[in-house]
């Protein structure tokens, strides 16, 4: 969860008025401060490569006239609302009794599409989606060969080719050397490679920075309790299940250190005899067994293999149980972000379930509804 004040979260569960500011900018220069915002909403998915999605709805005309000389729509380069490189960066604001307003950031994006009335008679649409769509973009137009005695350094080294003066921040436990590795195309696919081999997720966050941090685990704490009844901020929550895409078992084959050895195997399996995703034989009351496998050429040690195992495990299991959550918004939630969910104001200890955020989408108006898809967080042996 991104800072806020000791104040913010207590805050959620009162009356609240909320504001949004949305400037656009192109090469770090502000071609607009205050963009007229009529609502929108930001979309937060860890499944998606690039990990927030903007959809902004604005007024026909700024407080200078239309966003360019032409009505309405962009037509050149330059102007502020076009797709040569301009990037909106949007806040959501919180004021409180006293008049102050406490900001906390939804992204930096990139426009992909701007769309609107050539009669300077109704909204205008922008589109766009985070920093890493920049980095994802830019393919190797060779294949690329890299070798490194640090993942986490070859990863920032992919992102800097690309957009060079990013701010590339780490936070994970884990790192490794990278044997004398060749991508075909994929940039991004050699970036997720990296960061699988060590455990981690690359992606860019609120501010525009790219992060390289550990995967969540039943260990990590949990950032925000999301509970029902009173001063609670739970609004519903519909619980399903499915087995498709489960997994309960992960097996990844690294690369050989040598030619005159096998390459390493490493696995985790879901042994946890009161999960319902439990491996091994249905007849004994079991899930089954399905195994996933993951091929990373920069894994080439048991002990890396198996860690990178549990990491990638511990993202299957839990979808056996996933919750549909509509809570109060907070700007200040990251997908992967660990919650306590307390569904039952009656029965507090009894009733919490600890789960990791997989999307939700933020509301750009205030009073719009704040959908959270999270999944049943379990441990790994």
């Amino acid at each position: 969860m991104l800072p806020v004040s000791a104040g913010y979260l207590a805050a959620l569960a009162a009356p609240q008025q909320v504001t949004v500011r949305a400037d656009v900018s192109k090469a770090g220069v502000r071609l607009f401060s205050g963009l007229p915002v009529l609502g929108g909403s930001v979309v937060v998915d860890a499944g998606s490569i690039t990990r927030r999605r903007l959809t902004l709805d604005l007024a026909p005309r700024m407080s200078t006239g239309t966003y360019t000389d032409i009505p309405t729509l962009p037509r050149l380069p330059g102007d502020p609302l076009n797709l040569y490189g301009q990037e909106i960066t949007v806040q959501h604001g919180l004021t409180y009794p006293d008049g102050s307003t406490e900001w906390v950031p939804l992204g930096v994006f990139r426009i992909d599409s701007p769309k609107g009335s050539l009669l300077d008679d109704g909204p205008v649409t922008v589109t766009g989606v985070s920093r890493e769509a920049f980095v994802a973009d830019a393919r190797f137009t060779a294949p690329y060969t890299a070798s490194s005695a640090s993942a986490q350094s070859l990863i920032g080294t992919l992102i800097h080719e690309v957009l060079a003066t990013v701010e590339v921040a780490s936070s994970a436990s884990m790192d490794r050397r990278v044997p004398r590795t060749t991508w075909d195309e994929d940039r991004w696919g050699a970036i997720t490679d990296l960061a699988d081999s060590i455990g981690a997720v690359v992606y860019a966050d609120p501010y525009g920075r790219f992060v390289i941090a550990d995967a969540p685990t039943v260990d990590t704490a949990p950032a925000w309790t999301v509970a029902a009844g009173e001063g609670g901020v739970l609004v519903s929550a519909d619980s399903s299940a499915t087995r498709s895409r489960i997994y309960n078992a992960v097996i990844v084959r690294g690369g050989s250190p040598s030619a005159d050895v096998a390459p390493v195997l490493g696995s985790a399996y879901d042994l946890d005899s009161t999960s319902a995703t439990l491996w091994g034989d249905p007849a004994d009351g079991a899930f089954g067994m399905v195994p996933y496998f993951m091929g990373l050429p920069t894994v080439t040690d048991t002990a890396q293999a198996d860690a990178v195992a549990a990491a990638n495990l511990a993202k299957q299991i839990g979808a056996a149980s996933t919750l549909d959550l509509s809570t109060v918004p907070n700007a200040a939630l990251e997908a992967l972000d660990v919650v306590d969910v307390i569904p039952d104001a009656d029965d507090r200890a009894g009733s919490v379930r600890r789960h990791v955020i997989d999307s939700f989408t933020m509301p750009l108006t205030a009073g719009g509804r704040f959908p959270v898809s999270s999944r049943d967080l379990r441990a790994v042996t």
